[in-house]
This record gives structure tokens, C-alpha cells and sequence, in this order.
């Protein structure tokens, strides 16, 4: 059964504050640049059903055009994963946000104790409108364990966490993967509360990816930004359904001081990726 948008919330418009580097905790893993200021070489992009090669290539081209590092990963419904400098890490920021929710669905689970009301409602306000405080308060009930529990879980081979949900280490292929599953990963009783939160992130923060996808695919995402030194970091990942097809994105940018920047950079992809009509619908999940 869906569960009810929460009041008020539908509607709101909140942008949450960004958190000084203060409050963060500080990345615990040099970054990569491969792929920078060269053309990106595509990861094994003969092992995707949909996007087709000549999206994928269409996409790498508009990527390297773009200042700044780009990163993005493209994982089908056989687990097939390509993109451009898809294991190159940055700081999570809010994308790691989706990782909480499914983390606590299913510690919920194991416990045999469902959330309460304040716990759906704070899961509510990180999922919709990426409010941090309530992030921290379900994280509180997590730790560092229950976040790299669930890596395994999803195959992500790059994925780091030390004390701190937003200073979590991810890259675009892992948070392709990590979509990709999230029905699988997350209990069978809670996926239409999972479903419901990502589906109805607040209109405010809905660029990027969903831009590009709505209304064609139902798209399940999260976003994440904050300040890094002189630059910006602007992420988003994305489950997406139409039909019987099945697709996830992860687009992972730092560059520039201007949000706008990223914000296109993730739709500019977005858009080539989707535009391929090359390949056969794919079976059904499980």
C-alpha cells in the first residue's frame, strides 16, 4: 500500500541549507581523475541491453565537453554496468541520503520492530527534501555497519563510510548498482514506502536526471550537493521504469561554484542516454 505524502510536504518547495565543511566528515580517500581532460574512455558499453552504444558514446562526448570532473554509470536489468570514469570516487554528500533509507528498512526488518511515526516522518523529510537533521537522526540509529552491510548487498566494490553518512566515499558505478536493486535490496513490506519517498522528491530538487526522464519513465532518485574547497559537488542516481524496462543512472560532477553547472551537466547526460531507442525490452524483474 502506498504511504501518504506527508503533510504539508507536497508543496513546500524546501531547499535545504548546505552544511559547512565543519560539519561534515572530511572524505577519508584521494579522489582519481581518469578520464580528465582526455577523451573518457566507455567502460564495456557492448554489455548493456539499453542504452544502445551510439547513446553511450553520445553521451561520453557531451561528458567530456562539460568543466569540471564528470562521472556517470549506466546499469541495466541483467547487472551489465558502463559509463565513463565509473569508478573515480567523490565525497557522497545527500546522494548517500537513499542509502540511509534502505539501510534502515532493513535494520526495521531484522528487528521485527516496523518505524514509528516520527521515524517515517523524519525518513519523509530526507528523502523529499534532503533536510540533514533528520538524516542525523536516523543515521544515529545506523552506524558506519549497517551502511557497508548493505554495500555488499549490492555488489558495490569502491564504497566507504567512516562516522559520518555525507563524507561516505562513492562512485558512479556503485550508485548505479545501488539503484539498480533497490526493490531487491530493500524488505518486500517496506518497497512501497521506498518507492513512495524517491518518486516524490520535492519539484525543487527534481533536475537533473528526472528532468530529462519525466514523464516517459517513472523515475526513483536522489540528489546530493555541497560545497567541497572552491568548488562544488552535484551528484544524482536514478532507478528508472517504462514498460518492461529497466535501467539506472549515476552521474557524479565537481566543478565550478555556480549549481547550475552540475545541474545541467546531469541533464545534458541524462538526455543521450535516454534518447537510444536501439535494443530489445528486457524481462521483467523477479
Amino acid at each position: 500500500m502506498a504511504v501518504a505524502a506527508l503533510p504539508g510536504t507536497s508543496d513546500m518547495g524546501v531547499y535545504p541549507g548546505l552544511r559547512s565543511l565543519a560539519d561534515l566528515a572530511a572524505p577519508g580517500l584521494s579522489q582519481t581523475d581518469s578520464g580528465v581532460g582526455v577523451y573518457p574512455a566507455l567502460t564495456e558499453p557492448s554489455g548493456l541491453v539499453f542504452p544502445g552504444p551510439a547513446a553511450l558514446r553520445s553521451a561520453a562526448r557531451y561528458a567530456a565537453s562539460r568543466p569540471g570532473k564528470v562521472s556517470f554509470a549506466v546499469a541495466d536489468g541483467r547487472g551489465a554496468v558502463a559509463g565513463v570514469a565509473i569508478h573515480r570516487t567523490f565525497a557522497s554528500a545527500s546522494l548517500s541520503k537513499a542509502m540511509v533509507l534502505v539501510a534502515f528498512l532493513r535494520q526495521a526488518e531484522r528487528r521485527g520492530r516496523p518505524p514509528t511515526a516520527a521515524e517515517r516522518e523524519s525518513l519523509g523529510y530526507m528523502i523529499r527534501l534532503s533536510d540533514n537533521a533528520s538524516a542525523d537522526s536516523i543515521y544515529a540509529k545506523l552506524g558506519d555497519g549497517a551502511m557497508r552491510e548493505l554495500a555488499r548487498a549490492a555488489r558495490m566494490r569502491d564504497f566507504a563510510i567512516a562516522g559520518h553518512w555525507a563524507g561516505a566515499r562513492v562512485t558512479a558505478a556503485d550508485q548505479a548498482l545501488f539503484f539498480l536493486s533497490l526493490d531487491d535490496l530493500t524488505p518486500p513490506r517496506y518497497r512501497a514506502l521506498e518507492r513512495d519517498l524517491l518518486e516524490t522528491v520535492s519539484p525543487l530538487q527534481s533536475w537533473g536526471i528526472p528532468r530529462a526522464a519525466r514523464p516517459r519513465w517513472r523515475t526513483y532518485f536522489k540528489g546530493g550537493w555541497r560545497p567541497e574547497s572552491d568548488t562544488l559537488l552535484e551528484h544524482q542516481a536514478a532507478y528508472l521504469e517504462r514498460g518492461r524496462r529497466r535501467v539506472a543512472i549515476a552521474i557524479l560532477t565537481e566543478g565550478g561554484t555556480d549549481e547550475r553547472l552540475g545541474r545541467t551537466t546531469q541533464a545534458g547526460v541524462a538526455r543521450r542516454l535516454l534518447a537510444g531507442t536501439d535494443g530489445p525490452l528486457l524481462t521483467p524483474p523477479r
